[in-house]
């Protein structure tokens, strides 16, 4: 398992086991709350967060 499993506050990343016990990450794009943690922190910057169409949320207090 890699580390956006680890650092997404939404859940977006998670790793699945196959039937031979290997690990497979699945999206969950519809729980994305679009606060680019994940371009963030991915360390390995294989992760590239686009603004969605619209603009994305307008966060208040940030």
């Amino acid at each position: 398992a890699g580390p956006e499993g680890r650092f997404c506050p939404a859940a977006v990343y998670e790793f699945v086991k196959n039937d031979d016990g290997s690990d497979r990450l699945v999206i969950n794009a519809q729980n994305c709350v679009h606060c680019k943690t994940c371009d963030i922190k991915d360390p390995t910057q294989n992760i590239v967060w686009v603004t969605p169409e619209g603009g994305g949320p307008n966060y208040s207090r940030m």
